[in-house]
């Protein structure tokens, strides 16, 4: 977890929900809206937010509990984006068919 991770859950906590369009207006968090988007796509493959429609996100019961101090950012790691197709390499590049 970085510190923008922080705030980004503490400012959805205190809204319904948002988009990475609008927290990159806000003054705590003070980062552009494609690292917010990038921290908030790590934060949906650790559970702690939801994404919403497009670009509509919202935080989880795992990310309120996170703010509240219940459970660990340790515990709850980001699971691994799957690799495009066009970067995964045939079966038989490796000698297997």
């Amino acid at each position: 977890m970085e510190l923008i991770d922080d705030r980004i859950l503490e400012a959805l906590n205190s809204e319904s929900w948002s988009t990475p369009h609008f927290l990159s207006f806000d003054i705590e968090i003070a980062a552009s809206e494609e690292q917010i988007f990038e921290r908030c796509e790590v934060l949906r493959r650790a559970g702690f937010v939801e994404r919403e429609f497009d670009d509509h996100y919202e935080i989880t019961k795992w990310g309120a509990l996170y703010l509240d101090g219940q459970v660990s950012a340790k515990v709850r790691r980001p699971e691994p984006a799957p690799r495009p197709p066009e970067a995964v390499r045939p079966g038989w590049y490796a000698g297997f068919g």
